[in-house]
């Protein structure tokens, strides 16, 4: 999702890397570093890039048979990769709920999948969350208060505000944002999002 900007790579990287790093500075709120799921995991890119370096055990879920092969090339030296998902995120069922993540990481991706499939996937990965574990979207938004399409990939960037109410729909609390900079100026905007179960909000609507 790059959109041609390959050389852009190494920011979206580093961008990662420090948001993610940030996240362990939350001490009471840190996940831990023990499991992470790459959803849309594609050719690989992040996972090893990022999440190999960062996780004990790294899980791929990407729905593309040629990118799964593609992927699989690439991480073949890379020897905490473990389990992987041919599938898209809207029919993923785990096989074992006892396989719990602490970090799910969802990067460009939920622009081609509809509110109601992302806010179902939510609550499966919800189940499999470690009892401190954290969402991550990185996503494409729009800069208006409406959602944009994309002709050049047919995907729908949603708005900062739609992403919120998404959230609350799926029960999430959103405990870090930010917006990565430095990217070209025809690139849409992209946001970082750290989400965690509402228990709160679910336990009052029980």
């Amino acid at each position: 999702m790059l959109n041609g900007y390959s050389d852009i790579s190494d920011l979206d990287i580093q961008t990662s890397k420090e948001f993610l790093l940030n996240l362990y500075n939350k001490k009471k709120l840190a996940p831990g570093k023990t499991r992470v799921l790459d959803v849309g995991a594609g050719i690989g890119r992040i996972s090893k890039n990022l999440l190999t370096k960062h996780f004990e055990k790294v899980d791929l879920l990407e729905q593309s048979t040629t990118f799964i092969e593609q992927a699989k090339e690439s991480l073949k030296d890379c020897p905490n990769v473990d389990r992987w998902y041919n599938v898209g995120l809207q029919d993923f069922k785990p096989e074992d709920f006892s396989v719990k993540y602490d970090v799910i990481w969802i990067q460009w991706v939920l622009m081609f999948v509809l509110d109601e499939d992302i806010i179902k996937f939510i609550n499966v990965c919800k189940q499999i969350l470690t009892e401190n574990g954290v969402i991550v979207v990185k996503d494409n938004v729009a800069s208006g208060i409406k959602n944009e399409f994309d002709e050049e990939d047919s995907s729908v960037v949603r708005s900062l505000s739609h992403y919120c109410l998404l959230f609350s729909k799926a029960n999430l609390k959103c405990i870090k944002s930010e917006k990565v900079n430095g990217l070209p100026k025809p690139l849409f905007k992209v946001y970082m999002f750290a989400l965690k179960p509402n228990k709160e909000k679910e336990s009052s609507e029980s």
